[in-house]
């Protein structure tokens, strides 16, 4: 294992990835809205971004909305045609838990921060039941493995360990919100430079909610403490869906409030150290689709 996370503090949590190798480098994966439980997932794809993350050892973070949990009695979004036969239970709350523990254990020990979203929040809210909780303490129990809990938004820093030189690899800092509003027509970008400036401290602000994908690059001047200018950039990485609600006859909801087709997948972000500058860490986004 060449990954360990502990928590600094009760919205941040800090990943430390093991150095190795003249030109390391290190992928993190970054995916929400996986709405797992919903007939519309594409477990597929899902299951195939977390076997190469398995693979390769890389550390995994869930940005929220890993439930779609509508289909209970007093949800008035339920839909029985929208239900999977196997969730087709009374206690469809643990039924949720279980199908979810059973699919995440072989990848439980990569899991390293699972962040809340609005459907989780609404189940909390509404049946007072943290279905997140539940399926740490549950993964625990089956596997030994301590994943970090996270609320709505909060911080993740990656730090490389292994020092090749006497100065210490400052780490990256990574703002996640699983997010809010609509975006139907910007698509979500205008939220980039308001979080550039209520973030101003993060390499990377990630995003999930709207179910679209995209990355922008904005580049910044800064002052270091000895008065010298010099430029940065801060990454703006809106992860996509794992459901795809489009597919099919034409029918249902999404079609009828004129929906078009959604972006599927996630977002590895590589950990490298900068060329000519060996303390510092670079970021560098790809597709995972």
């Amino acid at each position: 294992m060449v990954i360990k996370t502990q928590r600094l503090s009760p919205k941040t949590i800090h990943t430390s990835i093991k150095m190795a190798g003249k030109d390391w480098s290190h992928p993190i994966l970054l995916t929400s809205d996986q709405h797992f439980d919903s007939t519309h997932c594409d477990r597929a794809m899902l299951k195939r971004h977390l076997d190469e993350a398995l693979k390769i050892d890389a550390p995994v973070y869930i940005i929220g909305d890993w439930f779609d949990g509508m289909q209970g009695r007093s949800d008035k979004r339920s839909s029985k045609a929208a239900l999977r036969p196997e969730l087709k239970r009374a206690d469809y709350l643990n039924a949720l838990v279980e199908e979810t523990c059973e699919f995440l254990t072989p990848y439980a020990h990569i899991i390293q921060g699972w962040a809340e979203g609005n459907h989780e929040t609404s189940i909390l809210r509404y049946a007072e039941f943290n279905l997140i909780s539940a399926c740490i303490r549950d993964l625990h129990q089956r596997t030994g493995a301590s994943i970090h809990q996270m609320g709505y938004s909060g911080w993740i820093f990656v730090r490389p360990e292994g020092r090749r030189n006497k100065h210490q690899v400052a780490p990256a800092r990574i703002c996640y919100t699983h997010g809010y509003g609509g975006g139907v027509v910007t698509r979500g970008s205008l939220n980039v430079n308001r979080r550039a400036v209520q973030w101003p401290d993060a390499d990377c602000v990630v995003s999930g909610h709207i179910h679209e994908s995209y990355i922008m690059e904005v580049r910044r001047e800064r002052m270091s403490s000895h008065g010298v200018p010099y430029e940065d950039t801060q990454w703006h990485i809106q992860t996509p869906t794992y459901k795809d609600e489009f597919a099919g006859d034409g029918s249902g909801w999404w079609h009828e409030t004129g929906k078009s087709p959604r972006p599927k997948g996630g977002w590895w972000v590589d950990i490298s150290l900068q060329a000519g500058c060996a303390n510092k860490v670079q970021l560098s986004p790809r597709r995972a689709q």
